[in-house]
């Protein structure tokens, strides 16, 4: 699924807005993750996604407090449902149908849209403490795909590329 952001339509409030949605959409999304796979026995990949939900918290709140340092308590301007866009799939298209590897491959193709975005979002950020966070997410996002990918293949007793 491509990213389908119009960033031309953003400003940079927007833009910070938009992200930390997108950050709680993900904490949410690896905490369905970790239940699921979790009910199903496999403790290891559920601490592994309640891991990941961490991470996308600590993000949530570095992108909040570098809002609230440029625009205070200004209420956001968008639909909370555009977070859909960037790294959420389609829970209810999916149900409780899928197993363990289509788990890891929701969250990597949730992490290439989230690095997608940020790596975007970068054009459209004037600020210089904006621009270096949304540099550090988009190789955040790039190194938490990585780590997808190898509690995938530990899970599945593949070679790990790192």
């Amino acid at each position: 699924m491509a990213l389908q952001v119009d960033f031309s339509r953003l400003d940079e409030q927007d833009v910070l807005d938009l992200a930390i949605q997108v950050e709680q959409e993900a904490e949410d999304g690896y905490l369905q993750l970790a239940d699921w796979v979790g009910s199903d026995g496999n403790r290891e990949a559920s601490e592994f996604f309640v891991k990941m939900a961490k991470f996308e918290a600590k993000h949530r709140q570095l992108l909040a407090d570098r809002r609230q340092a440029l625009f205070g308590d200004a209420p956001a301007r968008h639909s909370a449902k555009a977070a859909w866009e960037v790294e959420q799939p389609d829970w209810d298209a999916i149900g409780r149908s899928l197993d363990l590897e289509q788990a890891f491959e929701l969250g990597m193709e949730a992490e290439r849209r989230a690095g997608e975005y940020y790596s975007e979002a970068l054009s459209y950020a004037s600020d210089p403490a904006v621009i270096e966070l949304f540099q550090a997410l988009a190789k955040a996002e790039e190194d938490h795909l990585r780590m997808l990918r190898n509690q995938r293949d530990r899970a599945f007793g593949r070679p790990a590329e790192d």
